[in-house]
């Protein structure tokens, strides 16, 4: 597009769209710390001598941080598509453009991929790249990265990439299936070791995605020691992110990923670690992952066998969430109904869980849990010591 043409379109759109420095359409807004929003290139100009003062406002930039207006890029893209001075078949051919910039590589690429992640933040964009071809541009980006040698430039591409691609629906059938059948993956379990916090943050919610397709694309995923290694990684060096908690989930459909899962060295302490943090979301996700690994032997014999886990597990209950509560009634079940010892047992009736499940009889919870709380009433009750027994119903 000539010079000539962009200024006609910079009169024409409304003046919100415009940099208030170059007075044109911007293509890559951004806020300043005075809350002033510019066009990228303007204002990185404009501060590049090493000005320090907003242009507009005349107050002193504290910070020389650019913060991408998302919002406001996505309204000039939507403008640009629907205004008659700017045809879609313009935009169509930007897009292929932006494609093969980021098949070329370079700078050029970096800045192609994050204006892609700004656009595909808008939903109704998102269909539009999709038919342009974008996400198989996106797979192509990870699948050539090199792990064993990587250069600071790629591994800020992958990043840029999957942080588009995490924006894509997981219906969108294309983008998961190449991925699970191509190197790309290998990619993943890399920059789940080793990315940065948002990088991982990113490849964990991939992950999660590609699980929850369908039982396949689980056991795929599953069998791949670097995933399980990544996230678990991850969750040890952020107890308070839940994303690696939500991808263990749907991995956690298959009863063999459960074995696998319960028999890693460590497992059944982390999540117990997690179920004593404050955020709630964090402790439904652990309950949900132990509940699913109560199923097997081998993760009720991890829970049974750390000191701390069923009297953790007990605590929760009533204090955290309903499904928190519900998780760990199902977890007290599945323990109680396939052990054999009564000793086991007895030290479970110890932790004062009957008078935490008679309680939850006589309050307002899924139908699901009330039959669960009854069979370990049952269970558990010709156990309870009468003293404390009576102790209990007379306090109550």
């Amino acid at each position: 597009m000539s010079s000539e043409e962009d200024q006609q379109k910079s009169v024409s759109a409304p003046p919100l769209f415009q940099c208030p420095i170059s007075l044109e359409l911007m293509t890559d807004p951004v806020t300043v710390c005075t809350g002033l929003t510019y066009d990228r290139s303007s204002i990185q100009q404009w501060m590049r001598p090493g000005n320090d003062i907003c242009p507009l406002t005349g107050q002193t930039l504290h910070s020389r941080e650019l913060i991408p207006n998302h919002t406001l890029a996505a309204l000039i893209y939507k403008w640009r598509l629907t205004n008659p001075s700017d045809p879609a078949v313009e935009e169509n051919k930007k897009l292929q453009h932006m494609i093969e910039q980021i098949d070329k590589g370079g700078a050029c690429r970096i800045e192609a991929l994050r204006h892609l992640k700004i656009l595909a933040r808008d939903k109704s964009i998102r269909s539009h790249l999709q038919s342009e071809g974008i996400l198989p541009a996106l797979i192509r980006v990870i699948e050539r990265f090199d792990p064993i040698h990587p250069a600071e430039e790629e591994v800020e591409a992958v990043q840029e990439a999957i942080a588009a691609i995490v924006l894509f629906s997981v219906d969108d059938a294309i983008c998961p299936r190449d991925l699970l059948s191509s190197p790309a993956i290998r990619t993943v379990e890399w920059m789940l070791a080793k990315g940065d916090l948002e990088s991982r943050i990113n490849s964990a919610t991939l992950v999660e995605n590609l699980a929850k397709l369908d039982e396949t694309a689980a056991m795929e995923i599953g069998s791949m020691d670097g995933i399980t290694n990544g996230l678990l990684t991850f969750l040890e060096q952020n107890n308070t992110n839940r994303s690696g908690l939500r991808a263990l989930i749907p991995l956690c459909r298959v009863v063999a990923y459960r074995v696998k899962l319960a028999e890693e060295a460590g497992v059944i302490s982390l999540l117990i670690r997690f179920v004593s943090v404050s955020e709630r979301a964090v402790i439904e996700a652990s309950m949900a992952i132990l509940e699913g690994l109560s199923t097997v032997v081998q993760g009720r014999s991890g829970i049974m066998a750390d000191a701390v886990a069923v009297p953790t597990i007990v605590r929760s209950l009533l204090h955290v969430s309903r499904v928190a509560t519900a998780h760990g009634v199902g977890i007290l079940l599945n323990i109680c109904k396939n052990c054999d010892r009564e000793d086991e047992i007895r030290d479970l009736v110890k932790t004062g869980v009957l008078q935490k499940l008679v309680a939850l009889l006589h309050m307002d919870c899924e139908p699901r849990t009330k039959r669960r709380v009854n069979y370990l009433i049952k269970i558990l009750s010709p156990l309870q010591d009468y003293d404390s027994c009576a102790q209990f119903v007379i306090h109550l």
